[in-house]
């Protein structure tokens, strides 16, 4: 199953709150289990349009480019805009789609607002924003949810969301991440993701 899409976690609560409504007798907690099974199914469609767009995002990129093969940085790139192109492509189809009275021009709205999330990161992650992983304010590709897989695979969901973006962030900073769970490495880390999690426990943050 895929890991939870941060953007797609949001949005889902935003439309279901503002547009379709919720359950007025539901506590928090079962409206947080509502809003993250969504998420999940969503995310799953997203994982799964990611490898068709990715391939055809490479193809039109070597009849570019012709005889060459890209890059590292080009291939990061290359996913990034698959996962972005997918994930506009599920939001529109699976969640905004469900709004009856909803126009093209709420759509562009509401696509804006994806776009603002997504600009909002691109300056965090330009400006080398130590903190941007406290917040998700990264974009978390399929490497960064392996490593989390391969190197804390008993933790909980809580553990790996924050694991995935900060992960995410140590690889847009070129900075060493751990391999597997004998690297020392990754027993420093684990402890800031915990500090992390008490962090927001404390200060009554919705944590997932």
């Amino acid at each position: 199953m895929a890991e939870f899409d941060p953007t797609i976690r949001a949005e889902v609560e935003r439309i279901w709150r503002e547009h379709l409504g919720v359950d007025p007798g539901a506590t928090e907690t079962q409206l947080t289990a509502q809003f993250d099974e969504e998420t999940a199914r969503l995310s799953e469609l997203v994982v799964q349009r990611v490898g068709g767009g990715q391939g055809y995002l490479v193809r039109n990129w070597k009849a570019e480019h012709p005889g060459q093969d890209p890059d590292v940085m080009t291939t990061h790139q290359l996913i990034a805009q698959a996962e972005h192109d997918s994930r506009e492509a599920v939001l529109t189809e699976e969640l905004y789609s469900q709004v009856p009275e909803i126009s093209e021009e709420k759509i562009a709205r509401e696509l804006k607002i994806e776009q603002r999330i997504e600009a909002e990161i691109a300056a965090k992650r330009q400006a080398h924003d130590p903190d941007r992983w406290r917040t998700g304010m990264v974009e978390v590709p399929d490497l960064a949810r392996q490593v989390v897989r391969r190197v804390w695979p008993s933790e909980a969901m809580t553990f790996r969301t924050y694991a995935e973006s900060l992960i995410a962030q140590r690889m847009e900073d070129n900075v060493k991440t751990p391999l597997t769970a004998a690297d020392p490495l990754a027993d420093e880390l684990a402890q800031i993701i915990d500090e992390q999690i008490k962090a927001s426990k404390a200060a009554g943050n919705r944590v997932v």
